[in-house]
Parts: C-alpha cells; sequence; structure tokens
C-alpha cells in the first residue's frame, strides 16, 4: 500500500500566517486611519477603537471551544469566509448616513474573526508539523506575519491615499492671508452669487477664492453671530447636520446605568484633575474670520 505524502509546509505556512496578520492589522491600525479621514473625532476614535482589542485578550477563554469542536481546518477557513464578509461590510456600511455604528459593528465581527483564526492557525501549526519543522518554520511564519503588517500599514494605505486623491471631484485651490489694519465689513450672502454651471457637470464652487483676514481683533458679539449665520445658513441648506449632542436630547434619568455611574463620574474627575485651568478673558474683543 502507498503511503500518502504529506504537502510541504512551504504550501501553507506563509500564506496562512499572512492572512493572520491582514486582518488584525486592519481592525488596529486601518479603522483608525480610516475613522480619522471620514471625519470622526480623536475621542471617538480612541474610546471605540481600542475595545477592538478585546478579542485578542480574552481568546483563552473561547480557545478549548476551538480545539474541542470541529477540526482546526475547518475553523481556519470559516473565519476567513467571516473576515471576507466582515470587510465586505465595512466597505458596503461606509456610505451610509450612520456608518460609524455600522462599521464598527463590522469590525468587531471581523476581531473576533480573527482572533479565532489566530488559535486555529497556531493549533493546526502545531498539528501539522514535527518538533523539528517546528523549530524550523518558526522564523518563517514571523517573517510572513510582519510582511502582512507591511501591507496593511504600509501599501493598503498608500493604495487607498492614492485612490483618494485620483478620484472623486478635482482639489480646490483657496488662499488666505492674513494681513494687519484690514477692513472688509461687507457680507456677500451666498444666495445673491450666481454661478453659471454646467447641469450635467458636479463640482465644488468657492467665492471667493483668495481671501485675507484682518489681524485686528474684534468685538466677540459681533464673531459669534456671524459664525452662528453661516451655521444656519449651511443647516438650512442641507450641507451639515445639526449639532446635537445626546446631552441635549437626554435626560438624566433618560441615561444609561454606564454613563451615570461609570463614564461621566470617571471622566468628570479625570477632567477636574488632570485637566488645564480655563483662564476666563476680561476682554470683550476676540478674533477675526472671513468667509468663504
Amino acid at each position: 500500500m502507498e503511503k500518502k505524502k504529506s504537502r510541504s509546509p512551504w504550501f501553507w505556512v506563509p500564506t496562512l500566517y499572512y492572512a493572520e496578520g491582514i486582518p488584525y492589522i486592519v481592525a488596529m491600525t486601518v479603522s483608525v486611519i480610516m475613522y480619522k479621514r471620514l471625519g470622526i473625532s480623536n475621542t471617538d476614535i480612541a474610546l471605540y477603537t481600542s475595545w477592538l482589542y478585546l478579542p485578542w485578550v480574552i481568546k483563552p477563554l473561547w480557545s478549548p471551544v476551538v480545539d474541542i469542536l470541529r477540526t482546526k481546518r475547518f475553523w481556519i477557513v470559516t473565519m476567513q469566509l467571516i473576515i471576507g464578509a466582515g470587510l465586505g461590510g465595512v466597505a458596503l456600511t461606509i456610505p451610509l448616513p450612520d456608518f460609524f455604528k455600522y462599521t464598527l459593528a463590522f469590525f468587531w465581527l471581523l476581531a473576533f474573526s480573527s482572533a479565532t483564526h489566530d488559535i486555529a492557525a497556531d493549533g493546526f501549526y502545531m498539528l501539522g508539523l514535527s518538533q523539528h519543522d517546528q523549530a524550523w518554520f518558526v522564523g518563517v511564519r514571523s517573517t510572513f506575519y510582519r510582511f502582512a503588517m507591511i501591507t496593511g500599514q504600509g501599501l493598503l494605505i498608500i493604495l487607498a491615499g492614492f485612490i483618494e486623491s485620483n478620484s472623486g471631484l478635482p482639489n480646490i485651490d483657496i488662499t488666505v492671508n492674513a494681513q494687519p489694519d484690514y477692513e472688509q465689513t461687507t457680507l456677500i450672502h451666498p444666495d445673491s452669487i450666481n454661478q453659471v454651471l454646467d447641469e450635467n457637470e458636479l463640482r465644488i464652487v468657492t467665492y471667493p477664492d483668495k481671501s485675507i483676514i484682518s489681524t485686528e481683533n474684534q468685538p466677540k458679539s459681533q464673531i459669534d453671530s456671524l459664525i452662528l449665520f453661516a451655521n444656519n445658513w449651511n443647516i438650512q441648506n442641507g450641507f451639515v447636520k445639526s449639532e446635537q449632542t445626546a446631552s441635549d436630547n437626554q435626560t438624566q434619568d433618560e441615561k444609561s446605568w454606564w454613563q451615570s455611574s461609570i463614564s461621566e463620574p470617571l471622566g468628570n474627575f479625570i477632567k477636574n484633575t488632570f485637566g488645564e485651568e480655563i483662564l476666563q478673558s476680561k476682554s470683550d474683543k476676540t478674533g477675526n474670520l472671513s468667509f468663504i
């Protein structure tokens, strides 16, 4: 009877650990860069993306389940399919209005699947190789895992930046200069600007494309009224949403237990203990601005 020949580890060790590193770097690094480019605040990025590391911290809790149920090959293939679905879910939910919630949910799915994939991959590595081969290929698997990190942190980000800068609407250039003793009090209402546009052309129109801001301070009440006018006009025309925080819409009774008992007391303690002291200015003057 002919003995079945085993496949060389070179056919699966490099690709297995390359596939292990890609979802990890996507969840931990690419997600941060993506949310930053999409306008999410640093506070939200730091809070929510840091929790994505949790599956790797607690994966020993469910590693026995992976060892007991089914085979390592089954877990590897299944998790890779789920990881692919998670990446697709992130891509499909970015255009949605509440993209932050939906993409974060898919990143959570991606993180748990990737952590489970790590368990199965390491187990398959231990079962598929002898002790001699395990020692010999430990450098190979580490090298290809690092290649995956270089791909995610470097090549993937470069490719995304290239696509971003070479697609969509053309870039616009606005020149802003600061000049002392410059007086300009004329406020041009945007509705009075008539632009001759091609109905089939989509582009951004700027007016003016060159602006000068005086270095002289102006009354704070005047600046605040101009900013309020600009914000209201943008909201009325649908350029931005009304900035209503959760605290404006929630009463103390409606707040969750986590908010009232943990997050707010902890945040207030950190702010009062380590925050910088804000000095109230006695002057009614503030900086200046220009509308574009």
